[in-house]
């Protein structure tokens, strides 16, 4: 005899609050608060998830160690820059895959990086020998009960769930970070592993969903040539897409690298890659000499970008001046006038 077959009914759902997701032309709807930034564009936002993914072993840690430092500096640390205000400036790491031993040794690498007092923002949990569903518990608990937490990075989001192939598991586990995340205004951050093919696509189910599922997916590669460099490129944004960036483990410790890797070819050079102190100092040189009123036309522009950046291509240059537009820090007065030089803004509060 054949076992009948169980039959869940959902459960039922209340309509009575259905209004309150409605979005109305309206709305005056701000823009999240930015939490991490690679090259000015916009990596991760408040109320938002991003993933970190990369072969096993690559160097994920190395580039945590980095974020980490970089959120903890409030400023910008080589192409990576952050601000989380006061109030909202501590971070929740927590680490499913390392012993106690080897979560220590990470803190001390991002104690090396930023002052003493800051390190106290960072806070540290290891959770490799705890089942998964008191894993999940505790990480809940956390987020939901600590003071000042504007980011929360979990260090093997596949270790929260008893399956990544399951795509049950894997829908409910997204929709709780997406709900962990607006409901508590922070930024959370998961690493989750790629597949040991040469496809670039995350592990299971669970990959699929949350490479959809979120703001930006940053994928970490070595370099063929030398495994001590390590590449850092978007997969996928909903933002302007960043650049590549590159990062050198010296002794144990990452250093942002001044250009990004690229394979060397033939007659071309690696192209350069810049922090946005850097490109609006490139700016101030081109307008040395010129008193706050004069201005620029947009060919000279072109030529002066052109002499202070040891001749980069003529799209790279108008690709920097549109980047410099949309910051706002040229503008014109009229249409096809010519180009005003404005004060300094980083755009890391939108």
């Amino acid at each position: 005899m054949f076992e009948k077959i169980k039959i869940e009914k959902p459960a039922k759902i209340d309509f009575s609050n259905i209004e309150k997701y409605r979005i109305r032309p309206t709305d005056q709807i701000p823009k999240p608060e930015t939490v991490l930034q690679v090259g000015g564009k916009i990596i991760s936002t408040r109320k938002n998830i991003f993933g970190i993914t990369g072969k096993a072993k690559v160097g994920k840690s190395f580039l945590m160690a980095l974020i980490n430092a970089c959120v903890l500096k409030k400023g910008e640390l080589g192409m990576l820059s952050s601000y989380l205000p006061k109030g909202k400036d501590k971070i929740i790491y927590i680490d499913t895959e390392q012993s106690d031993y080897h979560v220590a040794l990470a803190i001390q690498r991002v104690k090396k990086m930023v002052e003493d007092y800051k390190i106290d923002n960072l806070l540290m949990y290891a959770f490799d020998a705890v089942n998964t569903d008191m894993r999940r518990a505790y990480t809940e608990y956390l987020i939901q009960n600590t003071e000042g937490v504007g980011l929360v990075i979990i260090d093997g989001i596949a270790d929260l769930v008893k399956s990544i192939n399951d795509e049950i598991i894997a829908t409910e586990m997204s929709d709780t970070l997406r709900k962990w995340a607006t409901i508590n205004d922070v930024a959370i951050g998961y690493v989750l592993h790629q597949n040991p093919s040469d496809s670039s696509k995350m592990r299971g189910h669970l990959g699929t969903i949350l490479m959809n599922k979120s703001e930006t997916v940053l994928q970490i590669s070595s370099s063929p040539e030398d495994d001590s460099i390590k590449i850092v490129e978007a997969l996928q944004t909903r933002n302007a897409k960043p650049d590549n960036f590159s990062f050198k483990i010296n002794d144990g410790m990452p250093e942002i690298m001044e250009e990004c890797y690229q394979p060397q070819k033939s007659g071309r050079k690696p192209r350069k890659t810049f922090s946005n102190t850097e490109r609006y100092n490139i700016l101030l040189e081109c307008y040395k000499g010129l008193k706050k009123s004069q201005n620029l036309g947009y060919s000279v522009l072109i030529e002066k970008v052109r002499e202070n950046t040891n001749d980069m291509g003529e799209n790279a240059i108008k690709e920097f001046l549109k980047y410099a537009k949309e910051m706002n820090w040229i503008n014109q007065d009229v249409p096809k006038g010519g180009y005003f030089l404005q004060d300094f803004s980083d755009g890391l509060m939108v």
